[in-house]
Protein backbone atom coordinates (compact mmCIF):
# COMPACT_ATOMS: atom_id res chain seq x y z
CA UNK A 1 0.00 0.00 0.00
CA UNK A 2 1.23 3.51 -1.02
CA UNK A 3 2.24 5.73 2.41
CA UNK A 4 -0.49 8.30 2.97
CA UNK A 5 1.99 12.18 2.69
CA UNK A 6 1.48 13.76 5.51
CA UNK A 7 -0.83 16.65 5.87
CA UNK A 8 1.19 20.51 5.49
CA UNK A 9 2.30 22.62 7.85
CA UNK A 10 3.60 26.52 8.03
CA UNK A 11 6.71 27.68 9.51
CA UNK A 12 8.35 30.94 10.48
CA UNK A 13 12.56 31.14 10.17
CA UNK A 14 13.38 33.51 12.64
CA UNK A 15 17.52 34.46 12.74
CA UNK A 16 19.40 37.90 12.52
CA UNK A 17 21.67 36.15 10.37
CA UNK A 18 20.85 36.31 6.53
CA UNK A 19 22.92 33.36 5.44
CA UNK A 20 21.74 31.20 8.44
CA UNK A 21 17.75 31.76 7.48
CA UNK A 22 18.87 31.27 3.49
CA UNK A 23 20.72 27.84 4.43
CA UNK A 24 17.46 26.89 6.65
CA UNK A 25 15.41 27.63 3.77
CA UNK A 26 17.13 25.15 1.49
CA UNK A 27 16.45 22.43 3.68
CA UNK A 28 13.62 22.95 4.35
CA UNK A 29 12.45 23.07 0.62
CA UNK A 30 13.17 19.58 0.52
CA UNK A 31 10.11 18.66 2.71
CA UNK A 32 7.26 18.98 0.55
CA UNK A 33 4.86 19.34 3.56
CA UNK A 34 6.65 22.63 4.80
CA UNK A 35 5.60 25.54 3.60
CA UNK A 36 7.58 28.45 4.81
CA UNK A 37 5.48 31.59 6.00
CA UNK A 38 8.16 33.85 6.13
CA UNK A 39 10.98 35.09 7.61
CA UNK A 40 11.84 37.32 10.66
CA UNK A 41 15.24 39.19 11.70
CA UNK A 42 14.61 39.92 15.42
CA UNK A 43 12.19 39.00 18.20
CA UNK A 44 10.04 42.39 17.65
CA UNK A 45 9.78 40.92 13.71
CA UNK A 46 9.03 37.84 14.59
CA UNK A 47 6.26 39.04 17.53
CA UNK A 48 4.68 40.32 14.53
CA UNK A 49 4.69 37.68 11.86
CA UNK A 50 3.49 34.72 14.48
CA UNK A 51 0.45 37.39 15.07
CA UNK A 52 -0.18 37.88 11.61
CA UNK A 53 0.46 34.62 9.82
CA UNK A 54 0.05 32.43 12.73
CA UNK A 55 2.41 29.40 12.04
CA UNK A 56 2.12 26.08 13.07
CA UNK A 57 6.00 26.06 13.97
CA UNK A 58 8.82 28.29 14.64
CA UNK A 59 12.55 27.92 13.87
CA UNK A 60 13.67 30.15 16.85
CA UNK A 61 17.46 31.66 16.74
CA UNK A 62 18.59 32.41 20.90
CA UNK A 63 21.08 35.50 20.55
CA UNK A 64 19.47 38.12 18.43
CA UNK A 65 19.92 41.65 18.76
CA UNK A 66 17.10 43.72 20.80
CA UNK A 67 15.77 40.27 22.45
CA UNK A 68 16.59 36.60 22.70
CA UNK A 69 14.68 33.86 21.39
CA UNK A 70 13.53 33.63 25.31
CA UNK A 71 12.44 36.64 25.39
CA UNK A 72 10.05 36.07 21.93
CA UNK A 73 8.76 33.63 24.11
CA UNK A 74 7.63 35.55 27.19
CA UNK A 75 5.50 37.86 24.83
CA UNK A 76 3.41 35.77 23.49
CA UNK A 77 0.17 34.91 24.80
CA UNK A 78 -0.07 31.83 22.67
CA UNK A 79 2.92 30.62 21.37
CA UNK A 80 3.06 28.47 18.66
CA UNK A 81 5.28 25.48 18.74
CA UNK A 82 9.07 26.02 19.01
CA UNK A 83 12.60 24.62 17.34
CA UNK A 84 15.23 26.67 18.97
CA UNK A 85 18.22 26.63 16.27
CA UNK A 86 21.59 28.40 17.63
CA UNK A 87 25.36 28.06 17.41
CA UNK A 88 25.32 26.94 21.69
CA UNK A 89 24.74 24.39 23.61
CA UNK A 90 24.54 26.01 27.04
CA UNK A 91 20.84 26.89 26.19
CA UNK A 92 19.43 23.32 25.96
CA UNK A 93 18.43 22.97 29.35
CA UNK A 94 16.68 26.16 29.16
CA UNK A 95 15.11 25.09 25.44
CA UNK A 96 13.26 22.33 27.45
CA UNK A 97 12.03 24.71 30.27
CA UNK A 98 9.70 26.23 28.14
CA UNK A 99 8.88 23.28 26.65
CA UNK A 100 10.69 23.64 23.08
CA UNK A 101 9.60 20.82 20.66
CA UNK A 102 13.53 20.36 19.57
CA UNK A 103 17.26 21.95 19.83
CA UNK A 104 19.14 22.09 16.85
CA UNK A 105 22.75 23.69 16.70
CA UNK A 106 23.92 24.93 13.40
CA UNK A 107 25.05 23.96 10.90
CA UNK A 108 22.09 22.31 10.96
CA UNK A 109 22.13 18.77 9.93
CA UNK A 110 19.73 17.56 7.55
CA UNK A 111 18.99 14.09 9.81
CA UNK A 112 18.18 16.05 12.72
CA UNK A 113 15.86 18.36 10.89
CA UNK A 114 13.73 15.97 9.58
CA UNK A 115 13.59 13.98 13.16
CA UNK A 116 12.79 17.87 14.32
CA UNK A 117 9.42 17.83 11.17
CA UNK A 118 8.61 14.17 12.13
CA UNK A 119 8.27 15.17 15.86
CA UNK A 120 6.45 18.75 14.27
CA UNK A 121 4.11 16.48 12.20
CA UNK A 122 3.07 14.81 14.69
CA UNK A 123 2.22 18.01 17.45
CA UNK A 124 0.27 19.74 15.00
CA UNK A 125 -1.61 17.35 13.23
CA UNK A 126 -3.07 14.84 16.35
CA UNK A 127 -6.50 13.16 15.21
CA UNK A 128 -8.98 14.48 17.65
CA UNK A 129 -6.49 16.67 19.93
CA UNK A 130 -8.23 18.71 21.81
CA UNK A 131 -6.19 22.39 22.38
CA UNK A 132 -3.02 22.72 24.20
CA UNK A 133 0.87 21.88 23.16
CA UNK A 134 1.25 18.75 24.96
CA UNK A 135 -1.38 15.63 24.48
CA UNK A 136 -1.60 12.70 27.25
CA UNK A 137 0.85 10.66 25.78
CA UNK A 138 4.04 13.28 26.11
CA UNK A 139 5.98 14.28 29.36
CA UNK A 140 7.46 17.63 30.14
CA UNK A 141 10.54 18.93 31.42
CA UNK A 142 10.60 20.23 34.90
CA UNK A 143 13.58 21.75 36.62
CA UNK A 144 12.93 22.55 40.55
CA UNK A 145 16.47 24.05 40.86
CA UNK A 146 18.28 20.94 41.77
CA UNK A 147 16.51 18.15 40.11
CA UNK A 148 15.95 18.50 36.48
CA UNK A 149 13.55 15.46 35.20
CA UNK A 150 10.93 14.39 32.61
CA UNK A 151 7.49 13.94 34.17
CA UNK A 152 4.34 11.68 32.08
CA UNK A 153 1.40 13.92 31.52
CA UNK A 154 -0.43 11.42 32.46
CA UNK A 155 1.00 11.23 35.97
CA UNK A 156 -0.11 15.06 36.88
CA UNK A 157 -2.75 14.80 39.13
CA UNK A 158 -2.91 18.76 39.79
CA UNK A 159 -0.90 22.14 39.42
CA UNK A 160 -1.23 24.89 41.90
CA UNK A 161 -0.27 28.71 41.73
CA UNK A 162 2.05 30.12 44.41
CA UNK A 163 3.04 33.69 43.31
CA UNK A 164 5.37 33.27 40.94
CA UNK A 165 5.63 29.56 41.24
CA UNK A 166 3.60 26.66 40.51
CA UNK A 167 3.63 23.53 42.15
CA UNK A 168 3.21 20.54 40.49
CA UNK A 169 1.68 17.74 42.32
CA UNK A 170 1.96 13.96 41.11
CA UNK A 171 -0.32 10.93 41.67
CA UNK A 172 1.76 10.12 45.18
CA UNK A 173 1.41 13.45 46.39
CA UNK A 174 4.94 14.77 45.70
CA UNK A 175 4.71 18.24 44.57
CA UNK A 176 7.15 20.32 42.50
CA UNK A 177 7.89 23.89 42.63
CA UNK A 178 8.81 24.87 39.05
CA UNK A 179 9.05 28.76 37.43
CA UNK A 180 6.00 28.74 35.40
CA UNK A 181 2.41 30.61 35.67
CA UNK A 182 -0.36 28.67 36.04
CA UNK A 183 -1.55 30.80 32.53
CA UNK A 184 1.12 29.09 31.01
CA UNK A 185 0.33 24.93 32.18
CA UNK A 186 -3.16 26.16 31.18
CA UNK A 187 -2.04 26.93 27.48
CA UNK A 188 0.22 23.62 26.90
CA UNK A 189 -1.70 21.25 28.65
CA UNK A 190 -4.58 18.62 26.80
CA UNK A 191 -7.88 20.88 27.37
CA UNK A 192 -9.66 17.32 27.12
CA UNK A 193 -7.57 16.20 30.43
CA UNK A 194 -7.27 19.09 32.39
CA UNK A 195 -9.52 21.80 33.88
CA UNK A 196 -8.99 25.67 34.85
CA UNK A 197 -10.85 25.33 38.01
CA UNK A 198 -9.94 28.94 39.19
CA UNK A 199 -7.06 31.35 39.07
CA UNK A 200 -4.66 28.64 41.69
CA UNK A 201 -5.89 25.41 40.67
CA UNK A 202 -5.52 22.93 37.88
CA UNK A 203 -7.04 19.60 37.85
CA UNK A 204 -6.64 16.34 35.65
CA UNK A 205 -9.91 15.10 35.38
CA UNK A 206 -8.56 11.52 35.29
CA UNK A 207 -7.68 11.47 38.62
CA UNK A 208 -10.80 12.81 39.95
CA UNK A 209 -11.81 10.50 43.25
CA UNK A 210 -14.86 12.06 44.86
CA UNK A 211 -15.90 15.15 46.07
CA UNK A 212 -17.89 16.75 48.58
CA UNK A 213 -20.05 19.67 48.43
CA UNK A 214 -19.96 22.80 51.42
CA UNK A 215 -22.05 25.17 52.24
CA UNK A 216 -20.18 27.70 49.92
CA UNK A 217 -18.46 25.36 47.20
CA UNK A 218 -16.79 21.52 47.11
CA UNK A 219 -14.05 19.46 48.51
CA UNK A 220 -11.89 17.72 45.13
CA UNK A 221 -10.45 14.18 46.13
CA UNK A 222 -8.06 13.35 43.91
CA UNK A 223 -5.70 10.26 43.56
CA UNK A 224 -2.87 9.87 45.46
CA UNK A 225 -3.39 12.96 47.55
CA UNK A 226 -5.00 13.00 50.71
CA UNK A 227 -5.74 16.56 51.34
CA UNK A 228 -8.68 17.85 49.00
CA UNK A 229 -9.00 20.71 46.97
CA UNK A 230 -11.04 23.31 48.13
CA UNK A 231 -13.20 25.32 45.79
CA UNK A 232 -15.08 28.28 46.12
CA UNK A 233 -18.24 29.26 44.43
CA UNK A 234 -16.76 29.86 41.20
CA UNK A 235 -14.66 26.68 41.02
CA UNK A 236 -17.41 24.58 41.91
CA UNK A 237 -19.65 25.68 39.70
CA UNK A 238 -16.73 25.18 36.51
CA UNK A 239 -16.35 21.45 38.01
CA UNK A 240 -20.12 21.32 37.64
CA UNK A 241 -20.09 22.32 34.23
CA UNK A 242 -16.72 20.50 33.01
CA UNK A 243 -17.07 17.36 35.41
CA UNK A 244 -20.32 16.61 36.55
CA UNK A 245 -22.37 17.52 33.36
CA UNK A 246 -20.65 15.42 31.28
CA UNK A 247 -20.58 12.72 33.56
CA UNK A 248 -24.60 13.01 33.76
CA UNK A 249 -25.29 13.12 30.00
CA UNK A 250 -23.01 9.92 29.95
CA UNK A 251 -25.30 8.40 32.52
CA UNK A 252 -28.50 9.63 32.73
CA UNK A 253 -30.90 7.71 35.00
Amino acid sequence: MKNVPEQEFSVLIVDDERLAREKLRELLKKHWNVRIAGEARNADEAETMITETRPDLVFLDIQMPGGSGFDLLERLEDPPFIVFVTAYDRFAIRAFEVNALDYLLKPVDPARLEEALKRATSKTHVPGKTGGAFSSSDRVFLSTGKKKFFLPITKIAAITADKNYTNVIDISGVRYMVRSSLRDWERRLPTDVFILLDRSLVINRNHIQSWKTRSRGAEVFLTGIATPFCLGRTGYQRFKERVIAPLVEKNPE
